[in-house]
């Protein structure tokens, strides 16, 4: 064999070598990146946001069971704010509607909502409870916090809140399992992203 093809083998093998020892670079970079990823990932699950599965009816027509949403962990609920909580019954977690909060007393009366014996319209439910009305039907059977709470004011304490689910009549909740504790409270619902065709925010 020639010197010359000699040295064009060994051109073409180092080469190759190189070709290789940079893929094999590429492949440890890339590795290395998923990996930081996964773990900021699961960072920011633990910390900031998490993305569980609404289960059951309570919540329909805002969500549907099955349905995937975006949980921010660290906003303060607000009044009729979606909320992603720990079930005070020990039943697993919960996406509930806030209606209640600390220092109010709430009561349901003719299928109105009344907050420290204040008309407060719930918007959400328009339109079931239109249907409601013509069917001669109510949404929302009466009832007051004090039922609830077992206290003869009723008001809610610092800490606590009063949730309800938007299907009334098939939805476990403060009616229930009394009021949802600040502390299991694991965030605000502010997405539903899946289905992608029916994705909303709240």
């Amino acid at each position: 064999m020639s010197s010359k093809r000699i040295a064009k083998n060994r051109k073409k093998k180092r080469k190759k070598n190189r070709k290789k020892q940079h893929l094999q670079e590429l492949s440890k970079e890339l590795g290395l990146t998923f990996l930081i990823l996964l773990l900021l990932m699961l960072f920011l699950s633990k910390v900031i946001f998490t993305l569980p599965k609404n289960e059951g009816y309570g919540m329909r027509d805002a969500l549907n069971d099955g349905d995937r949403v975006y949980v921010d962990r660290i906003g303060k609920p607000k009044r009729f704010s979606l909320i992603y909580f720990d079930q005070p019954d020990g039943n697993g977690t919960s996406i509930r509607r806030v209606v209640g909060l600390p220092g109010e007393r709430i009561r349901y009366h003719n299928d109105e909502l009344y907050i420290d014996d204040r008309l407060v319209i719930e918007r959400f439910l328009q339109k079931k409870l239109v249907q409601a009305q013509l069917a001669n039907e109510v949404i929302t059977e009466d009832f007051d916090s004090i039922d609830i709470i077992g206290t003869t004011n009723g008001i809610i304490p610092k800490g606590k809140y009063l949730v309800l689910g938007d299907n009334r009549h098939y939805a476990t909740d403060s009616r229930y399992y009394g009021l949802v504790d600040e502390r299991a409270m694991i965030g605000n619902v502010k997405l539903r992203w899946w289905p992608f065709y029916q994705m909303n925010t709240y």
